[in-house]
């Protein structure tokens, strides 16, 4: 059976077992996909093990976070996806399940593209398509617009899992091996909800308090001592509070 290149046109022999095959004409790496060929191409990796921890940091600073986070495992892998080239514009669609729901609108990032190499896989997981081609063609958003499809490509996109540490407790994390874009389901709890939380029953008791001095002491000059007193002995306990606490 013979099949077209998707890079140079050529016609190429191939088995029913075939999956990932090599353009005797041009050199260039390939993916079969249901009797057709499409460009099978990997976005180098940009980023470092070592640069995690600050991108993290970075990305979790609005939490106000106590203590440091500490990156306690990072592993590189690659997930595949479909890049669709239209007439006036490019889509892309995830190859795989997803285990982070914000990647269903991750977009392709630009980077050095090498034709894949099947060496890849024995140095890094590499996770392999189980949504074809036709699959993302019987797509809504692409189901109208098919006839103007001018090319499929298949690409690996590299991304960092990471395990991290706060405060004793294990959060995951994917990180984008390119553009360092942080995805998780979940974050260390921020420090805004633990001080409002000391905030807001401060509040409750001095207004307790106040109603109780204002209902036994009659006399104005009284009232108002009682109240700064009451005000001022409760900012200081709260201080020493937050203070203990490491806030």
């Amino acid at each position: 059976m013979e099949i077209k290149c998707a890079q140079c046109g050529a016609m190429i022999e191939i088995t029913p077992e075939t999956g990932f095959i090599t353009c005797g004409y041009c050199d260039s790496r390939l993916y079969l996909d249901l009797d057709q060929t499409v460009r099978h191409l990997y976005l180098k990796p940009v980023l470092k093990p070592e640069q995690l921890t600050a991108i993290i940091s970075q990305e979790l600073a609005f939490l106000e976070l106590k203590n440091p986070i500490k990156v306690i495992e990072a592993n590189l892998f690659f997930i595949p996806f479909w890049l669709i080239r239209l007439e006036n514009t490019v889509l892309n669609f995830p190859a795989q399940k997803l285990e982070y729901s914000e990647l269903k609108d991750f977009k392709i990032p630009t980077g050095e593209l090498l034709p894949y190499d099947p060496e890849l896989e024995k140095r890094y997981p590499v996770e392999m398509p189980i949504i074809s081609l036709e699959d993302i063609k019987q797509t809504p958003k692409i189901e109208k617009v098919k006839e103007k499809i001018e090319r499929a490509d298949l690409i690996h996109i590299p991304f960092f899992q990471v395990i991290y540490q706060s405060d004793d407790i294990k959060y995951r994390a994917l990180i984008d091996a390119i553009q360092g874009k942080v995805y998780a389901e979940t974050f260390p709890p921020s420090l805004f909800k633990e001080k409002d939380r000391y905030f807001m029953t401060l509040f409750i008791v001095l207004s307790l308090i106040f109603l109780l001095e204002a209902f036994f002491i009659h006399k104005f000059w009284i009232l108002v001592l009682a109240y700064l007193g009451t005000f001022g002995i409760s900012g200081y306990v709260t201080k020493k509070l937050l203070t203990k606490k490491g806030y």
